[in-house]
């Protein structure tokens, strides 16, 4: 079991276009999926299906040392993936969601 506090929520005005649209496509794929959820210390941008971490991370990303130990840290405490999304565009998100729940199906 995940080691969640549910009531720190961030408000959708602090979201990025990215998140927006990674939202939607999660919305149009059917998936059940909470944003911008604590786990343990840290937050995630989505928590999808109780299990998995979707990262918006942008074209640059944000995968250095002190991301891996989040990432390290997020599935000892019961995650069982964390997927970063790099697209920015919703043809690009799309299509990254869709590679990842053909290689990881829910």
């Amino acid at each position: 079991m995940i080691d969640l506090l549910w009531w720190n929520i961030v408000p959708h005005s602090d979201y990025t276009k990215q998140e927006i649209i990674v939202g939607k496509c999660l919305d149009e794929i059917g998936l059940r999926y909470h944003e911008q959820r604590q786990i343990g210390k840290y937050y995630v941008d989505f928590l999808v299906e109780d299990t998995i971490v979707v990262e918006a991370d942008g074209i640059f990303g944000h995968y250095n040392k002190a991301d891996q130990d989040r990432d390290e840290a997020l599935l000892a405490l019961g995650v069982e993936e964390i997927f970063h999304i790099k697209g920015q565009t919703k043809e690009e998100i799309y299509q990254e969601l869709q590679e990842f729940l053909c290689q990881n199906p829910i």
